[in-house]
């Protein structure tokens, strides 16, 4: 009896480790297309030679700054944006100051076309994280912005539809409920006149 109870538990613990882990892998980053992926840990915005301005190379005063933005109010970083110039870091502060969601539409358009102006002296290096931080969120924001400003216009011309439809309606109810006083008028005066 103590054989076969040794042998069968020989058997199960033999036939378990033979059997092969069938279970997939944990899924990982797949990606359909190549992706650029930051090469360096020098993180200068602005390659040397192209421009030269305090704190080029400092990510983290630009990650502060930029948390420092999101904490202010539209009209506190929109006067902060007059009080910057047009050079490469000027331009740079600025966007930073409008990519907080509260910036109006036109701002962020504005912003997005300041990002254009300077994209050519960023550094490679630092494209991508611009790409994917800055560029993708702004601009999928203002398409969406746009759509429901279209949504909107649609949606008001509706309603002009539909009070337009109301009001027709309720001059055609008057014109029914004068047709049936004049109808009950006459049959009035029918039944009289048969007497």
């Amino acid at each position: 009896m103590k054989k076969v109870l040794v042998l069968s538990l020989m058997a199960v613990l033999t036939g378990c480790a033979g059997i092969q882990n069938t279970q997939p892998d944990a899924p990982g980053l797949a990606t359909a297309k190549p992706v650029d992926v930051l090469q360096s840990s020098d993180f200068c915005l602005v390659e040397s030679g192209v421009a030269d301005f305090e704190r080029q190379c400092d990510l983290v005063y630009w990650v502060n700054f930029w948390i420092k933005a999101d904490a202010s109010s539209w009209p506190e970083r929109k006067k902060a944006i007059a009080g910057y110039g047009n050079d490469v870091a000027g331009i740079l502060h600025k966007v930073v100051l409008s990519l907080p969601v509260d910036t109006p539409y036109q701002d962020r358009l504005r912003a997005q076309h300041w990002l254009n102006s300077v994209k050519g002296k960023l550094s490679p290096d630092i494209m991508p994280l611009i790409k994917t931080v800055v560029e993708a969120p702004n601009t999928e924001m203002l398409e969406l912005e746009s759509a429901m400003v279209v949504l909107n216009k649609v949606n008001a011309e509706q309603n002009e539809s539909n009070e337009a439809l109301q009001e027709e309606l309720e001059a055609q109810r008057k014109k029914l409920e004068e047709l049936l006083e004049i109808e009950a008028t006459l049959m009035d005066k029918s039944r009289s006149s048969q007497q």
